[in-house]
């Protein structure tokens, strides 16, 4: 007879096999590319549309750009360093990835993280390092970070009040790269760098840059592509760019460039960076910067054989086992996949060379993953041994093989939605099973 082997002490009898390799892992960022592109974020009644920043008056942004969304009901707008979309809707704070597909709600990706009040501020803008300020409607300014979670009101819990008051007066407030604040308050442009300590100061000994006409300039203000000032006029919607004024310019218009008209249009505008994944073209593994992390046996059939007779008897142990691994990929590095778009591709996986235990890849394994999705791989195990049981013995055969916990490095070229291309770096975390064993257990019944 035979059954399920329970757990006995007994002697490791090893015994050459043969196993499949699987792999169950995920994929940590850690992230190194060049600068990507900006791009141009317009809402049109509730339409979102997104693309390349017009560079002439002849290049149409509602021509060339991308419908990516619908933003149903939204007051204000803001994007963080990193591309991640803020947006006020009624009384609540959402935020999440750039919408990227008009079909698909984007409130139902995007995560609320706030639930009251986020319709008594003005202006909601975010500096280089990220940190969020809210001016309200009542004129105090807030700083803190980029709110995360629903429960806890942002005010109270997370923001500290830099400013009393006054800051109402504005009618446009944004950061350059180097952390300036500027501010359109009595038709004139003024700036000054911005600390939390001297927040109530800065309406006082802020410098005056543009003297007068801003005023009209300011249904968009923002710097964008290589530090320029870009407006746009509210009542003809020029939109123009040219070089952010100081002390000593007296008109801004002189110096800028007209890129084009009717941008008043767009109740809501705002850069943003292009962090929308277009297509994987390749992934590469380098096992020789990679570790082992640990080396561990895992079970994976027994079975137990009694021989209550006199004379041995010989039994076969046979098993097959299919086992379902799984595997994700990390979104750590700030990219996005377009909601609905399956992003797969091939690509070899690293692997431990048994006994010697080196990592190295198995180039004539190609395999297709998901990057958005969770990945399943049906694995099956299988052998067959003679087992010869002597008389009076019961016999556990136990079959197991090694389980290797493994760190490689990695290096992918990805396709933005808008064709700018770059690279990820980061580590590869995964299991590697390997080396088939077989051992048994022997005991008197």
């Amino acid at each position: 007879m035979c059954w399920i082997c329970p757990e006995r002490s007994g002697n490791n009898l090893p015994v050459t096999g043969f196993l499949n390799r699987r792999f169950f892992f995920v994929l940590l960022s850690s992230v190194t590319m060049s600068a990507p592109h900006t791009l141009l974020f317009a809402v049109e009644d509730y339409i979102a549309r997104a693309g390349l920043p017009p560079k002439d008056a002849q290049d149409s942004f509602d021509a060339q750009s991308t419908i990516v969304g619908n933003l149903l009901f939204v007051s204000k707008i803001v994007f963080n360093p990193d591309g991640e979309l803020f947006a006020v809707r009624g009384e609540e704070l959402y935020r999440g990835p750039m919408p990227s597909n008009l079909s698909l709600d984007w409130f139902s990706s995007a995560k609320r993280v706030g639930k009251t009040d986020w319709d008594k501020f003005k202006f909601l803008l975010f500096d280089p390092q990220g940190n969020l300020y809210a001016v309200t409607k009542k004129g105090e300014l807030y700083e803190g970070p980029a709110p995360s979670n629903e429960g806890v009101p942002w005010i109270y819990g997370e923001a500290t009040k830099v400013g009393t008051s006054g800051w109402n007066r504005y009618d446009s407030l944004f950061f350059d790269s180097k952390g300036n604040l500027y501010g359109v308050t009595d038709d004139k442009l003024v700036m000054r760098s911005l600390t939390t300590n001297s927040a109530d100061w800065w309406p006082y000994s802020n410098t005056t840059i543009g003297k007068g006409g801003w005023r009209g300039l300011s249904h968009f203000m923002a710097i964008g592509p290589d530090d320029a000032l870009w407006c746009v006029d509210s009542q003809n919607g020029n939109l123009y760019k040219g070089p952010i004024p100081t002390k000593e310019d007296t008109n801004y218009l002189d110096t800028a460039v007209k890129l084009g008209w009717g941008y008043n249009a767009y109740r809501l505008m705002s850069f943003t960076v292009d962090k929308i994944m277009g297509s994987v073209m390749s992934c590469e593994f380098l096992p020789e910067s990679g570790k082992i992390v640990s080396l561990i046996p895992e079970l994976v059939q027994t079975q137990t054989y009694v021989n209550p007779s006199s004379s041995p008897v010989t039994h076969m142990f046979t098993f097959t086992k299919t086992l379902l691994e799984t595997s994700t990929f990390s979104q750590d590095h700030g990219f996005t996949v377009p909601s609905g778009v399956e992003m797969t591709f091939t690509a070899v996986v690293p692997f431990i060379v048994g006994p010697e235990e080196m990592l190295t890849l198995d180039r004539s394994a190609l395999r297709t993953w998901h990057f958005t999705k969770e990945n399943h791989i049906p694995v099956t195990f299988s052998s067959t041994t003679e087992v010869e049981v002597p008389a009076g013995i019961a016999r556990c055969m136990i079959a197991a093989v090694n389980k290797g916990e493994i760190d490689v490095k990695y290096r992918m070229v990805i396709r933005t939605m808008f064709d700018y291309e770059t690279t990820l770096s980061g580590t590869w975390k995964g299991v590697n099973h390997y080396n088939l064993m077989l051992s048994q257990a022997d005991y008197i019944p």
